[in-house]
């Protein structure tokens, strides 16, 4: 069986608690973080220019830990 590091399951658990927390208390925080986002990371224009760049990159990411999961499970 597959043992996720502790400390990355901390992590991601107070990020959701934190996520929870603020689309309950503080609505107008989380909608003005989506603003942004989708006004800068999300943009059209910024995805058509960069399209390439960012799918090189998950491409890179995506192949690196596929192999070191693959070379971890099959003893490489």
């Amino acid at each position: 069986m597959i043992m996720i590091n502790p400390y990355l399951k901390l992590f991601f658990g107070l990020l959701i608690l934190l996520l929870g927390l603020g689309y309950i208390y503080k609505p107008d925080i989380i909608e003005r973080v989506n603003k942004v986002i989708k006004d800068t990371l999300l943009n059209d224009s910024y995805v058509a220019l960069h399209r390439r760049n960012w799918g090189f990159l998950l491409l890179l990411v995506g192949a690196t830990l596929i192999y070191m999961g693959a070379s971890r499970i099959l003893a490489w």
